[in-house]
């Protein structure tokens, strides 16, 4: 082969959702990811998976974690911009976002 063929490796790593909006999301992970690249963020809503393309707009280190074993790991924020977005993909994050609004604050009713 001798380095003709071009490919590109992608792994799956698990990120905690720190904010979501219908322009993009904010995450952190134990992985550096670099600012420019495009990647895939599955979300769960409405009982089913959603696959995300999205843009890699900043990545930084937010805190260094000591694990269980004394192992130090850094732990990055990353933000990220939906690229391809369907109709149908937004009107759903537009429905989750409001579900969790309304839980964390329920709409009022006048008396």
């Amino acid at each position: 082969m001798g380095g003709r063929a071009k490919g590109r490796v992608t792994a799956v790593y698990e990120a905690s959702l720190l904010d979501l909006s219908l322009g993009g999301a904010l995450i952190e992970h134990a992985h550096i990811v670099r600012p420019g690249t495009t990647s895939h963020l599955i979300l769960r809503m409405e009982g089913r998976d959603v696959n995300l393309r999205c843009r890699i707009i900043r990545s930084m280190v937010h805190r260094v974690q000591v694990e269980s074993d004394g192992e130090q790991v850094l732990v990055y924020q990353t933000g990220l911009e939906f690229v391809d977005r369907s109709d149908a993909t937004m009107q759903m994050i537009g429905d989750y976002i409001m579900s969790t609004t309304e839980a964390i604050d329920p709409p009022r009713t006048a008396p």
